[in-house]
């Protein structure tokens, strides 16, 4: 069939006047629907800066020793919110004063053990004293018979409101203070007690805050305190190195419940808790895990009452440097086996922790013992090799440790090489 090009070619549409104008409205249509989109990406008013609020102290713990009252505390390391706090610039140690209803006695209350949550409220307390009867406490008179503890009746505490209204900034840690009280990872600092206690006991119940620029860490776990007169310390404190550790010795004509000894490394500013506790008949303690090359510092204190604690004054220090000057002990059951033209020891080890080698002494017909080890032998055996058959011989060994000591020459063992 015949078609005309002409008709098979495409159409094409030509646009009019009427055209451009639908395309701009259409344009401006969809400019106006882009541009609340647009918008979604505008900024908020900016967020107020994280607050370096200190986490409350929760482990805030007071003694007695001698005439001092001690305070020992974690070191704050995070903010309320969990980040790091970067140090801390100041301390602040607050006090109320309460009658004691009965005898005199040292403690913490147990805030310490609060759900973190719950204990940041400063209207949220645990009055530890409201859960004791007085009633069922022990009879103050009969606490007071000779040479037996001090004991508690009943012990006031206070809420962390009574603080906030009515309590005392009895001291304040800054600056040179403050970096003095800093012992490892802990806060530990002391205040002197009156030079007269009075005659009715009184309850000094202490708390702390901690600051970092403007801000303040709400109230701390309550401790109280009711001081005692306290006993004469020990005296003549002694320090003696021996092989088998560091040997402290003291005396003291007085009673006590035990001693507690404290050792710090001479470098360690302040002593941490206690290396050990004896009974109140011991005047005597060996340190068994003092180390050889290390400086040390020892004191003593006597326990006048364990639960709470109250300790006396320390009886002195003692600084001494702990060397290995000790010879090691010699082996036992060497024997000296004959074999052909040779002849061969054999030893159990050395009780030494630090040998460095046996050497090997012998003695042979017109000769004296003599060395026949260029180095220290360090097995438990020893081959002697080109000895002349059917003459008799005699050893002797002798320890060496990784200082140079050196232990005596053992007794003579006696065989004739074959």
């Amino acid at each position: 069939m015949y078609s005309d090009p002409e008709h098979s070619r495409p159409l094409s549409v030509q646009p009019t006047r009427g055209n451009r104008v639908g395309h701009l409205v259409a344009w401006f249509c969809l400019a106006a629907l882009l541009t609340p989109l647009v918008g979604c990406g505008k900024k908020g008013n900016p967020l107020p800066p994280l607050r370096n609020v200190p986490m409350t102290t929760r482990d805030l713990q007071v003694s007695q020793q001698g005439r001092q009252i001690l305070f020992d505390m974690a070191y704050p390391k995070t903010t309320i919110s969990g980040f790091s706090l970067g140090g801390i610039d100041g301390v602040e140690l607050m006090q109320l004063v309460k009658p004691a209803p009965g005898v005199s006695i040292v403690t913490s209350d147990p805030e310490s053990a609060e759900d973190p949550e719950s204990s940041d409220d400063p209207e949220s307390s645990d009055d530890p004293a409201s859960a004791e009867d007085p009633e069922s406490a022990e009879d103050p008179e009969s606490a007071s018979e000779p040479d037996e503890p001090v004991r508690p009746v009943a012990l006031p505490s206070a809420e962390a409101r009574e603080f906030e209204a009515g309590g005392d900034v009895l001291l304040t840690l800054r600056g040179a203070e403050l970096n003095a009280a800093v012992v490892g990872d802990r806060l530990q600092f002391r205040i002197p007690l009156a030079d007269e206690l009075p005659s009715e006991p009184l309850a000094n119940i202490f708390a702390v805050r901690t600051v970092k620029g403007n801000e303040s860490s709400q109230i701390s776990n309550r401790a109280t305190l009711v001081p005692i007169e306290p006993p004469s310390a020990p005296g003549n404190l002694q320090a003696q190195a021996t092989v088998d550790g560091i040997e402290l010795s003291w005396e003291t004509d007085d009673t006590f419940e035990g001693f507690d000894i404290f050792r710090r490394e001479a470098q360690v500013r302040g002593y941490s808790e206690a290396l050990d506790r004896v009974s109140g008949d011991v005047r005597k303690y060996r340190d068994t895990s003092a180390r050889y090359e290390k400086r040390y510092i020892y004191t003593v204190r006597a326990i006048a009452n364990v639960v709470p604690l109250i300790h006396t004054d320390e009886a002195g220090e003692r600084e001494i440097e702990y060397q290995d000057r000790f010879p090691p002990p010699l082996p036992s059951n060497m024997v000296a086996l004959a074999e052909r033209a040779s002849i061969r020891l054999r030893w159990e080890p050395s009780k030494a922790t630090d040998v460095a080698g046996y050497i090997i002494f012998r003695r042979e017909p017109g000769r004296d013992f003599h060395r026949v080890t260029d180095q220290p032998v360090a097995s438990t055996e020893f081959l002697d090799r080109n000895l002349a058959s059917g003459l008799t011989y005699a050893y002797q060994i002798q320890v060496v440790d990784h200082s140079g000591n050196k232990s005596p020459v053992s007794k003579p063992v006696v065989t004739t090489a074959r």
